[in-house]
């Protein structure tokens, strides 16, 4: 009896790790057909924008909130992000607690992209300011990554952007059309730490209006939720 027992438990053991080397080698092969595809999507654009958001005083706010309020925070602003990025066909490359990378295909979907963060997230009661830079320009993808001096403007640019504002540069305002241009009115010149030359950028900037039209369509839906008047 005692051997039968043993024999099952040996049995469980040796299933439950075939399982996990399934699902690894599952997770492997998914991993590998999305790198496929994204290089395969970005192999007839060699000049994508690359889009730097982050979420103003993060630090501050897990101090003062705790960790558990912040990883709240950071989880919302990747889902956010993760859909908008999806919604105008880009790639979110990664999240950083209270950063995200993207790469878009085409600048015109980028500065729309920029456009609706600056207004999904900059106006979400649950969500901090947000701060994006946008460069357009030449990298290299390797292992699901990007490396290049484009993606060191589109991350040196969110440094220095003020709060709910996105900096656009000339390559990125070019790139996208004549389109975009209603929303690039003023240009600066700016520069970046670890860049050489200074760098074109035109400030974008979500009007308050929108702002207090976003919060009370939630007032509004919140007073729905709770059954409307009493």
């Amino acid at each position: 009896m005692h051997y039968a027992q043993v024999s099952r438990s040996m049995s469980g053991a040796i299933l439950a790790v075939l399982a996990a080397c399934l699902t690894w080698a599952l997770m492997t092969r998914g991993r590998r057909v999305g790198a496929a595809r994204r290089h395969r999507a970005f192999a007839g654009n060699p000049t994508p924008t690359f889009v730097f958001a982050d979420l103003v005083g993060y630090g501050s706010f897990t101090e003062q909130r705790g960790d558990e309020a912040a990883m709240r925070v950071a989880q919302e602003f990747r889902r956010v992000m993760r859909a908008l990025s999806h919604e105008h066909g880009a790639w979110h490359v990664k999240s950083m607690g209270d950063g995200a990378m993207i790469c878009v295909p085409d600048a015109g979907r980028a500065v729309a992209l920029v456009k609706r963060t600056l207004t999904e997230v900059g106006g979400h009661p649950g969500l901090l300011p947000v701060r994006i830079g946008a460069h357009t320009g030449p990298a290299v993808l390797h292992d699901g990554d990007w490396y290049g001096s484009a993606v060191n403007v589109a991350a040196r640019l969110v440094s220095i952007a003020r709060p709910n504002e996105a900096l656009v540069t000339d390559s990125t305002r070019d790139a996208a059309g004549a389109g975009v241009r209603r929303f690039l009115a003023r240009r600066d010149v700016v520069g970046l730490r670890g860049v050489s030359a200074p760098v074109g950028v035109w400030p974008l900037a979500v009007e308050r209006r929108e702002h207090a039209v976003r919060r009370h369509r939630t007032e509004v839906s919140r007073w729905m939720l709770r059954g409307g008047p009493r």
